[in-house]
């Protein structure tokens, strides 16, 4: 049997891929294991210079990644490789796994750069301060959320009077794709907000991919790698796209790997599965495949293997996913059946106390160090747990007693922090500019001091005007008062506040969680740039048990999983890839529940009907009952159309009387 490499640079023949699943469907377990192991190795040995490797969830990109780099280094002592992904998780593991590789010297591991690829632009627009169109002052800021719709507010105002037909979501499109534009006020949009962007010294993630495009044309000695990974390939956009063109031209070696079929990202920042499908046919490309699991249990690998096959799409990359261990003993997926929110939290409620011992241990390995993953995630696809109404607050009790502490600071204590800042960097647009939103100055003032600042090359902090200079010396005051050494927090609160209004308690804790003086807080802003991009995609430091949407489960894994919502109202919105992915988080069990009357909800998911009866249990779970068996599908769907008979019986039964 062959391994999983086409070297002459073409996609895999269906055909032939249908025959190599069937023959590595029936090995033993130490075949697969041996097969695995080979077709990785094989892959990591091979001389090609681009190589790109298709690879489902779980099936052991890491080791792979490593070897590869093990291998360059046997070949150029020299190398300098670089290795990216969009999800900073996968980053963090990776440069650990970098770090315990003992193959690897000292020199070599210094050699070897891990990054997100937003991080790594915005090292290189910092070296090149800018570009030569849109020079950067050193430490330009980046913009996230609420500062990107001010910013924008502030560019449309300067060039259109029509202020609701140009949406910020909509050149942040323009930006993802590198393609603005041509109708209407977009032209003079775009300079203007390059302009703003220029004025405030700040960048948004979107757009900094462009300016470190354009850097790394203008000066290729900004990055000195020769040797590239990126991960996780299917999650970037065009812009990304043409970043990482540029920075592998005249490259040593390039590995590419990913799936596009866990593509997540199109809404949130227009991830692009064209960009991996036509790499795939690149002859250029070398292309491989790996073909097991070995994080998901048997019965886990063969439902969400099933699935995605019966959902995928005529343009998708054929691909083999099968588990790297047959019938392993460990549970069939559980498909639970409930008539309220009540059994679903009860359902929960039950898992957790069966695995108490188990989940306490992994508490204190998570905050040892010793572990990194969650023992149980609950998945919903937007996070939260609303549809359970009151019934959430059982859950809700749970996570506090099993998540890692997650330090953050209020809103008030942000809005403290750039008076602070303001008063130590006066000509700083951008600080400037955050006081001037926290105190709620007429648009028509702001849209002046910007507009004739911009053009005459002037700070804001030059108009000496009766409102500048008020702002100037509130916030001198506040930085007084958060410097003061004798005051106790409280005392600082109750000062503070007769300058800004702000929550007192919320502060206070604040002050008190953070204890070790603004030094600390300054150095928690400069970090929450990064922060920021990883709130995007909902991932967070883990807790023994964790409440995550079914997206920001990318990168990582957990013993357990629970997917909730599953139902024809709070599971509608959800792509066949999130699903997909949810599944392939679970090691060792995985539960899907479907409740009744949670926000309407009346059936299961249409997924229901795409997954495998072999390798399902189904269950009806009443609130402080055992959960009943069932028999099959069939009579799962007829145990919930029979339910809903009878709540609408009773519904009108009420209202009769």
């Amino acid at each position: 049997m062959r391994y999983l490499i086409n070297k002459d640079g073409n996609p895999f023949d269906p055909k032939e891929l249908k025959i190599l699943y069937s023959e590595l469907e029936v090995l033993s377990d130490d075949e697969r294991k041996s097969y695995r192991n080979e077709n990785a190795s094989a892959i990591a040995g091979n001389e090609a210079e681009k190589f790109l490797i298709v690879s489902g969830p779980g099936t052991g990109k890491s080791y792979l990644f490593l070897d590869r780099i093990n291998r360059w280094y046997k070949k150029d002592s020299e190398a300098k490789v670089f290795v990216t992904s969009f999800v900073r998780k996968l980053v963090a593991d990776l440069q650990k796994d970098i770090d315990g590789d003992t193959n690897l010297s000292g020199k070599q591991k210094k050699n070897i750069s891990v990054s997100t690829l937003h991080k790594f632009a915005r090292s290189i627009v910092e070296k090149n301060h800018g570009t030569f169109d849109w020079k950067f002052k050193p430490y330009f800021q980046i913009i996230v959320g609420l500062w990107e719709e001010v910013i924008w507010r502030d560019v449309v105002t300067l060039v259109s009077s029509n202020k609701d037909m140009y949406a910020w979501k909509d050149f942040c499109k323009q930006l993802h794709d590198n393609n603005f534009l041509q109708a209407g006020e977009w032209p003079k949009l775009k300079k203007a907000y390059f302009e703003v962007c220029k004025f405030y010294n700040v960048a948004s993630f979107a757009d900094l991919i462009l300016r470190a495009t354009e850097a790394l044309v203008q000066n290729y000695e900004l990055d000195g790698n020769n040797y590239f990974i990126v991960d996780e390939y299917q999650d970037f956009n065009r812009s990304e796209n043409e970043f990482i063109n540029q920075l592998t031209v005249g490259s040593k070696g390039l590995l590419i790997v990913g799936d596009d079929e866990q593509v997540l990202y199109e809404e949130l920042k227009s991830g692009n599965p064209e960009l991996i499908r036509a790499t795939y046919k690149e002859p250029e490309y070398i292309n491989g495949m790996l073909p097991f699991c070995g994080r998901s249990s048997f019965h886990i690998v063969k439902t969400a293997g099933y699935f995605i096959k019966n959902c995928r799409e005529d343009k998708c990359i054929e691909k083999i996913y099968l588990p790297l261990e047959n019938n392993d003993g460990k549970p069939k997926v559980k498909i639970i059946g409930c008539a309220s929110p009540s059994g679903a939290i009860d359902y929960i409620e039950n898992f957790v106390l069966e695995n108490k011992v188990k989940i306490e241990e992994r508490k204190n390995k998570l905050a040892s160090g010793e572990e990194k993953d969650a023992f149980l995630l609950i998945l919903s696809l937007t996070g939260r747990l609303d549809f359970y109404g009151d019934s959430k607050e059982k859950i809700e009790k749970i996570l506090k007693n099993y998540q890692t502490p997650d330090y953050k600071f209020s809103e008030d204590y942000y809005k403290i922090l750039d008076y602070y800042s303001f008063a130590k960097d006066k000509e700083n647009n951008f600080y400037f500019r955050k006081i001037i939103h926290h105190e709620d100055i007429p648009e028509v003032i702001i849209n002046k001091l910007i507009r004739i600042a911009i053009s005459r090359g002037l700070d804001l902090c030059d108009f000496r005007v009766k409102e500048t200079e008020l702002l100037i010396e509130k916030s001198i005051k506040v930085k007084d008062i958060i410097d003061n050494g004798t005051m106790t927090p409280e005392e600082k609160a109750e000062e503070i506040s007769h300058y800004i209004s702000i929550n007192k308690d919320l502060f206070i804790k604040d002050v008190i969680q953070e204890s070790i003086g603004i030094k600390k807080i300054l150095e928690v802003e400069k970090e929450g740039e990064e922060v920021a991009e990883l709130e995007e995609i909902g991932i967070k430091r883990m807790g023994a048990i964790e409440l995550i949407s079914m997206v920001g489960s990318k990168g990582l894994s957990a013993d357990h999983v629970i997917i909730v919502g599953f139902d024809n109202v709070n599971m509608s919105h959800a792509t066949q890839n999130a699903f997909y992915v949810a599944m392939t988080r679970a090691r060792e069990s995985l539960h899907i529940i479907t409740a009744l009357k949670s926000k309407g909800a009346k059936e299961a998911s249409k997924f229901l009907d795409q997954l495998p009866t072999d390798h399902l249990e189904f269950y009806y779970k009443k609130a402080g009952q055992k959960e009943e068996r069932l028999t099959n599908k069939q009579e799962y769907k007829e145990k919930l159309r029979s339910l809903n008979k009878l709540f609408s019986f009773f519904k009108k039964k009420k209202k009769s009387i």
